[in-house]
């Protein structure tokens, strides 16, 4: 195993022992409440933040409030990091399948 790769898998280990994984992008809406008298009748929309993300072909939003978006933010993010590991590890053995070493 080349450094490099062992230096990615042990990233990816680490990942996986660590907190959570959560796969999706986050996004934030702007709304309109409704409210005659509301601040958003004047222009200044409420901003929420949503999950999304699709499962089985079909499009998926989830509601993320305000005190669990810094974890749901952390689990996205690993997420993210360890899907660039593997595909760095895939061409670790992209090459090695090219060069015919085992």
């Amino acid at each position: 195993m080349s450094p490099r790769e062992r230096d990615r898998r042990s990233q990816l280990a680490q990942l996986a022992r660590g907190a959570g994984l959560l796969r999706g992008t986050l996004a934030i809406r702007k709304r309109v409440c409704g409210k005659p008298n509301c601040k958003c009748a004047k222009g200044e929309k409420h901003a929420s933040l949503y999950l999304v993300a699709s499962y089985e072909g079909c499009p998926r939003q989830l509601f993320i409030p305000k005190d669990w978006e810094p974890q749901v933010r952390r689990w996205v993010k690993q997420y993210q990091q360890v899907r660039k590991l593997l595909e760095e590890i895939s061409l670790i053995y992209w090459d090695k399948v090219k060069k015919r070493q085992g």
